[in-house]
């Protein structure tokens, strides 16, 4: 489901909410798919307003953001 929700994000130029983990610490994030690597993806991140990467296996969970524009 995850990787659905961001092919979903790049194909529909669409804002979504990732949990994400690193370094054990938990944040949650609206971020905007740009590109999507076999195990990263690059995208916009709103929290720290760039473009940032994410591993795959760090994200805990997606889905869409209703009010996305």
């Amino acid at each position: 489901m995850i990787n659905y929700i961001i092919k979903k994000s790049l194909s529909d130029d669409r804002i979504i909410q990732i949990i994400y983990i690193k370094n054990d610490v938990i944040t949650e994030r609206n971020i905007k798919v740009k590109e999507i690597y076999p195990d990263k993806i690059k995208a916009y991140c709103y929290l720290r307003k760039e473009i940032r990467y994410f591993k795959k296996e760090n994200i805990l969970s997606a889905k869409m953001i209703k009010d996305w524009r």
